[in-house]
């Protein structure tokens, strides 16, 4: 709260501003101090406050006025109700109850489950928006969306000056550390309505559902813009910094409804993105809009994912095509944000791309390139720079003509896709637009995986230090980033010895070799304060669960360091080690990586590695027979709705890649290049088992997997893992993939062999040493995924791993 002797000095330099005869200052100074004032503060000034404001001119006054109204009233700075609106508001019981509930739900997690996004968050605000969905849907709404923008925004307001004061009252972090983690704090915030979208676009193909989900989708986002541009972090607020790192958020923008980006623009600080978002943004997204409200009964062309590229000054949205769009599995529409960054080779590569339609500012030299080369006529709709105009059909968004020309141009192209032949034989690879190899995938791409919730709840009430070990690639890393807590009293912190999802991912390994490298004594508090500065919460009497990924790397480092300075080790790297255990007693540490072995270093004085127990980790779950279940979801979201599966379908690829996901992306890859060679139609196109069957005849043979450049990444990692420096470097890891293809070898059919037959397997290796025992082989890899076996029998686990370590050629043979 501002204390009265400092809201009466701001009050003086306001009026001494007025007296000079200045306007814009002293009302930009007006509306900070109204923002900085906590509510029942603001109601009592406001007796005082009302005179001054007297004394703008007419139009400022009845702005101020209004403002200090709604602050009083309960929003945060900047709150304003939507301009228009899709639905008409009328009275219904349960309404209040429904509202009031929901703040009830969002004071809940301030309180007790703050920035916990990926649970608390996400189950919280996906119970409310299917409901306000519903309303939405049957009864054509508008106190749903008034509702949804507003709480969300004084939700957003609130939990941001929370977490920015925390930072840095508590944690003494930086202002620039304090904002960093504050965006992406709302980065990941603004995910979970994202979330909502993207998985329920998936099954919506009527108007009204189309139109409420994009409504709710709209007023969620500029509810949670809205709270964040109100907030103060210091000398600046949140609406200078949402211009700045536009890259955590700007992808949203595609999902807006026109009037919805037209608000977002209003509430950032005026600049050269607030500018291209009116310019060129705008009336791209209103002749989407136009075109989604056109009557129709099977299709409308709802945006289904983005990107968003500030260096390049563009933001790319893909669109939902058409069934019979053959060729294509969405339609791509580019807006650029300004003149300077628009340049013919871009334009020619999108007319390449077969991007639709493209709105964007053209300087003199780009304008001829463009009317001289038809095929980017036909596409390039010029956006010029005059004043936004209200649209009679859908509010107030860009330049008419800009619009007009835009949707002419996508109407066109819309037109041609369904005027095709429905039996039009598939040309298009969709599996390959999964951002299979994108380290941090957008929203719509991610599934939540319950299975790996699951496991870290049995540790709810148990600590230590567990290894959980799977196959590279199996999503340990995507997975573990998307976890917030457990239980009640406990906070989660991620942290990886790689590259991570988040700017904060690495502070834990980075603070370890920084500890190496000043080879000074190890503070006796190093672990913890590492641990609270990585934490996305207050940690302070709660429960820590620390979760190290690629932990190879991080016992690798200090093996070496220790080596090579034996001062560093008696200083660094056992107090480290110690502290470890410590942390255990009364937390829980989770090791993450492939390999099962890496903690075991200075066995002579390693006071860690008698703690460590491991767990299986799982891979994605599938439930037989059905299509539900992480597996389906994540196939799902690789074939979209464009191509159908049964459960059969579904039953025989989890069978062959027993749920790992890059795998499973290859193996869809290559199927559809298999229907594309096969001619196979899109019309009533539906996988079943004995499709999959004839794949597996035909692609998962030796070389086919030895020559398919879908499979280059496990090929390579295979075949160092079985050479001579593979053995050197790993010794478990050759012995893994050596009984792999000696499995395959002996029996390529069933992929499993009796397994008193192990120790003569592994006698076969052509190993330049000892190996690991083989029981210890048999434990470790079938808690890694690499094998599974009962009292008879051993088998991969992953049989297209067995494949292509059949495959491959290895360094020794």
């Amino acid at each position: 709260m501002i204390p009265p002797t400092d809201t009466e000095a701001r009050l003086r330099e306001i009026e001494q501003e007025l007296r000079l005869g200045h306007a814009e200052q002293p009302e930009r100074m007006l509306r900070e101090l109204m923002r900085d004032m906590r509510r029942e503060t603001l109601a009592e000034w406001k007796p005082t406050l009302e005179p001054v404001i007297d004394r703008f001119q007419q139009k400022r006054k009845q702005q101020l006025r209004e403002f200090l109204d709604a602050r009083i009233k309960g929003r945060p700075a900047g709150v304003r109700e939507p301009t228009t609106s899709t639905y008409e508001v009328s009275p219904a019981v349960g309404r209040i109850d429904h509202e009031t509930e929901f703040r009830e739900d969002l004071g809940e997690l301030s309180q007790k489950h703050i920035f916990q996004w990926a649970t608390s968050y996400r189950d919280c605000l996906f119970r409310h928006f299917d409901r306000y969905r519903s309303r939405m849907e049957s009864e054509r709404d508008a106190s749903a969306e008034v509702a949804i923008r507003r709480q969300l925004s004084e939700h957003s307001h609130e939990i941001f000056a929370k977490g920015y004061g925390h930072e840095r009252d508590t944690k003494h972090t930086t202002h620039f550390g304090a904002v960093q983690k504050s965006v992406g704090g709302l980065a990941r915030f603004l995910d979970l309505p994202l979330d909502y979208y993207s998985t329920r676009a998936s099954s919506t193909y009527r108007q009204q559902p189309v139109l409420a989900l994009r409504t709710l989708f709209a007023a969620a986002c500029l509810g949670i813009l809205e709270g964040y541009a109100a907030v103060r972090f210091d000398k600046e607020r949140g609406d200078s910094l949402l211009p700045k790192f536009s890259r955590r958020w700007g992808h949203h923008l595609a999902f807006l409804t026109p009037n919805a980006a037209e608000e977002v623009a209003g509430l950032v600080e005026p600049g050269p993105l607030t500018e291209g978002v009116l310019r060129s943004v705008i009336p791209l997204l209103a002749s989407i809009d136009r075109l989604i409200k056109k009557r129709r009964e099977d299709y409308f062309p709802l945006p289904l994912s983005s990107r968003f590229s500030w260096r390049d000054r563009f933001l790319e949205i893909g669109l939902r095509a058409p069934r019979s769009a053959s060729s294509r599995p969405s339609l791509e529409a580019r807006a650029y944000l300004d003149a300077e960054h628009v340049f013919p080779h871009a334009l020619t590569e999108a007319h390449t791309r077969n991007v639709a339609v493209v709105v964007a500012p053209l300087k003199s030299d780009v304008r001829a390139y463009v009317r001289d080369r038809s095929a980017l006529s036909g596409i390039v709709v010029e956006a010029d720079g005059a004043e936004p105009r209200q649209l009679p059909d859908a509010g107030t968004v860009g330049s008419r003509a800009v619009t007009d020309m835009a949707e002419q141009v996508l109407s066109r192209t819309i037109y041609d896709l369904r005027s095709k032949r429905t039996g039009a034989a598939i040309s298009h690879n969709i599996a390959r637009e999964f951002p299979l190899n994108t380290p941090n995938p957008m929203p719509f791409y991610r599934v939540q995986r319950t299975s790996v919730r699951a496991l870290l709840r049995t540790f709810d009430i148990r600590n230590g230090a567990r290894l959980w070990c799977s196959v590279r690639r199996s999503g340990k890393t995507t997975a573990c980033f998307g976890l917030d807590y457990t239980a009640a009293g406990s906070v989660i912190v991620s942290q990886t010895c790689g590259t991570g999802p988040t700017d904060n991912a690495r502070h834990f390994f980075d603070g370890v070799c920084a500890a190496v490298a000043s080879r000074s004594v190890l503070e006796a508090d190093f672990l913890e304060t590492q641990v609270a500065e990585c934490a996305p919460v207050a940690v302070d009497g709660l429960r820590r669960v620390l979760i190290i990924d690629e932990y190879e790397t991080l016992f690798a480092f200090l093996k070496v360091a220790a080596e090579q300075d034996s001062y560093v080790r008696y200083t660094v790297v056992q107090p480290l080690l110690n502290q470890l255990v410590e942390f255990a007693h009364n937390n829980l540490l989770v090791l993450l990586g492939q390999q099962p072995d890496a903690h075991f270093i200075l066995m002579d004085q390693n006071q860690l590695a008698p703690y460590v127990r491991q767990d299986p980790f799982p891979l994605f779950e599938h439930d037989a027979g059905t299509r539900a279940g992480e597996f389906g979801e994540l196939v799902g979201k690789v074939l979209t709705e464009r191509i159908g599966y049964d459960p059969g379908f579904l039953d025989a690829l989890h069978n062959e890649t027993a749920g790992h996901p890059f795998l499973t992306v290859n193996i869809l890859c290559a199927l559809i290049d298999w229907l594309i060679e096969n001619r196979r139609p899109y019309r009533h196109l539906m996988l079943n088992v004995e499709d999959f069957a004839g794949f597996r005849q035909q692609r998962l043979r030796k070389r086919q997997l030895a020559m398919s450049p879908d499979y280059n990444f496990f090929r390579e990692a295979i075949k160092q893992a079985m050479s001579q420096q593979g053995y050197e470097h790993n010794t478990w890891l050759f012995a893994v993939y050596w009984v792999l293809r000696e499995i395959g070898r002996e029996s390529p059919t069933s992929w499993s062999i009796p397994r008193s037959r192990l120790p003569g397997l592994m006698s076969r290796i052509p190993a330049p040493g000892a190996l690991p025992d083989p029981l210890e082989i048999l434990r470790t890899a079938t808690q890694a995924n690499f094998l599974r076996h009962d009292e008879e029998e051993i088998s991969v686990k992953i049989p297209t791993l067995g494949r292509l370590a059949s495959a491959v050629r290895p360094g020794l043979a």
